[in-house]
């Protein structure tokens, strides 16, 4: 069972390493297309520090070393546009799941669907009524850990990122 908790500034080595490991997996499998994650792109070591100068960065350890981390931040991002949410709730009672990643070594032992129930439980804990996030829409394994976890779709949006460009997102939420 993994220990979620905050990052933090003494994490960082652990955090690269373990994002180099989750991108070089990832672009291993979608191969030169220019999508997802791409070192030197996003995720980069000032996307984290931001995020842990911020307090939103997570990390998952098991048996005292970093298995994942995810970033969830307060309110809906704005490039999602608005989308026909099921949830009605003001901007500051929903959050954001961004940059879940699971290390390639320990994948398939459920520790990501552990980390998006480690966020529902922030969730509570803070009074938000939603999770909602984006999958790039060739992530099938992402669109079904999401479903698996509760997440619903709700459509599909052309979303601007540095680290894809133009691309099609599935915007998913989860009712807290």
């Amino acid at each position: 069972m993994l220990n979620i908790r905050r990052a933090v500034p003494e994490d960082m080595d652990a955090i690269l390493e373990l994002y180099d490991g989750i991108t070089d997996r990832f672009q291993a499998q979608v191969g030169n297309t220019g999508l997802g994650w791409r070192r030197g792109v996003y995720p980069i070591e000032a996307d984290f520090q931001k995020a842990i100068d911020a307090g939103t960065l997570y990390v998952g350890e098991l048996e005292g070393a970093l298995a994942a981390g995810m970033v969830l931040t307060q309110g809906t991002d704005k490039t999602y546009g608005n989308p026909p949410w099921r949830v009605d709730a003001a901007d500051g009672e929903t959050a954001v799941i961004h940059t879940l990643g699971v290390s390639p070594a320990l994948s398939g032992r459920g520790l990501a669907l552990e980390m998006i129930q480690g966020a529902v439980a922030v969730a509570r804990e803070r009074g938000w009524k939603a999770l909602r996030l984006d999958v790039l829409d060739s992530n099938a394994a992402a669109q079904r850990l999401y479903e698996r976890a509760g997440f619903v779709y709700i459509e599909t949006k052309q979303i601007w990122y540095k680290s894809t460009g133009l691309a099609s997102f599935l915007l998913y939420e989860y009712a807290v």
